[in-house]
């Protein structure tokens, strides 16, 4: 095979380059290469003999053979000398002839440790700031509880009137049934969810769910609905029903009663996703709560568990979907959730 890569240019690459045969054979392959590999790359090696990975990049490889496919940044470990794995990137590309007929491939490294390490540390990071949260969350229920709890115990050890301190029983009742609902709450929401997928037509689902909202919260406000293209993705119904009612109670909370919420499904560019947006015009998350509004725990409802976006996005993230948020105060809010087709 002839390769004409000038080696003053390869030479001086900050990437990796390896050249492969048609057997997936190193034939060629450049000073940075060896380094990411350190000393344990050779001539006359098979590539997937290199990595941890070995049977996903044999048939990674094989595909970019046999029918000229293209892969880009492909991640595998590389086995190291400390006893921990590197992280490198690998492209893909097939070489061909004059007349099209594929020679071998070329395969592009770099080296990802450091960038996925950093990136490890933040969401390190993230974890302990979303930990932070919830954690003052639930605090922060506690100890209204408690504070009631221990007033109304107080006022107990000094009143004499039979119905006085019946009432104050009451009260304490209540306070225990609250602070037992929050546990609650906390381990159902710890649970991992559990999925029993169909198919389903959310075309259906989210015109069932807007006509339960009209009943479940009353109010002179409009609620349209718009499907663009056929919606037809495997999830588990109930608990994909549960995540957009969760959205349309937020959604007319936000009104108080008054506005329009709108609803649309339609496929998105991204191939094979279906998306669904839910919007109001309501009075829009203020922008220092908006980066917190999926933290389980965080409310600024009086009477609110803080559990409900949060669920929401743990419900479409077992999915394989994605949620995100975008409001501006005095203007509304608009839910965007992105999945798969079935």
């Amino acid at each position: 095979m002839n390769l004409p890569l000038s080696e003053h240019i390869t030479n001086k690459m900050p990437s990796g380059l390896i050249m492969l045969n048609l057997e997936g054979i190193i034939i060629g392959h450049n000073p940075a290469s060896e380094r990411i590999f350190e000393g344990t790359l050779t001539r006359n090696l098979r590539l997937r003999d290199l990595v941890r990975e070995a049977q996903t990049l044999e048939d990674l490889l094989d595909r970019c053979l046999k029918h000229g496919e293209v892969f880009t940044r492909v991640e595998f470990n590389v086995p190291h000398r400390t006893g921990i794995d590197k992280r490198i990137g690998i492209n893909l590309s097939p070489i061909t002839d004059s007349s099209g007929t594929t020679e071998g491939a070329i395969c592009l490294l770099s080296d990802l440790t450091e960038i996925v390490e950093l990136q490890n540390r933040i969401k390190l990071q993230d974890n302990f700031a979303a930990l932070g949260e919830m954690s003052a969350g639930i605090a922060h229920e506690f100890k209204n509880s408690l504070a009631t709890i221990a007033g109304y115990a107080q006022l107990s050890t000094t009143e004499a009137d039979v119905a006085t301190l019946q009432n104050y029983a009451r009260e304490i009742q209540k306070e225990s049934q609250a602070l037992a609902h929050v546990v609650t709450d906390f381990l159902n929401f710890a649970r991992p969810v559990k999925t029993s997928m169909h198919n389903v037509d959310l075309t259906e689902l989210l015109q069932t769910a807007i006509s339960d909202i009209r009943s479940l919260r009353p109010g002179d406000y409009d609620a349209r609905f718009t499907a663009f293209s056929p919606a037809v993705i495997a999830c588990d119904p109930t608990l994909m029903r549960q995540s957009f009612m969760n959205l349309l109670i937020n959604a007319v909370e936000s009104l108080d009663a008054k506005g329009v919420i709108s609803v649309s499904v339609d496929s998105v560019e991204e191939r094979g996703h279906i998306q669904v947006l839910i919007e109001d015009n309501g009075r829009g998350i203020p922008s220092e709560v908006l980066p917190k509004v999926f933290v389980p725990f965080y409310t600024t409802k009086a009477h609110g568990t803080g559990l409900g976006l949060s669920l929401v996005q743990k419900i479409v993230l077992a999915h394989n979907g994605r949620i995100e948020v975008q409001s501006t105060e005095g203007k509304g809010t608009r839910f965007t959730v992105t999945l798969p087709k079935s």
